[in-house]
């Protein structure tokens, strides 16, 4: 089974709470799709460099 890395990038404005509940988000979609979640790190929220 092949494996993928997935890197979130959200608004500067989240919250640490809000961008959990973006992680849990997705990790629900990918499972009820018949993903499986191998290992998650959450990083924290972070300042970009360059503004996107």
């Amino acid at each position: 089974m092949p494996l993928y890395e997935h890197v979130m990038i959200a608004r500067q404005d989240l919250s640490s709470a809000q961008a959990e509940g973006l992680m849990d988000h997705f990790t629900a979609i990918i499972s009820d799709n018949g993903g499986t979640i191998a290992m998650t790190e959450y990083w924290g929220v972070k300042t970009m460099a360059y503004k996107i």
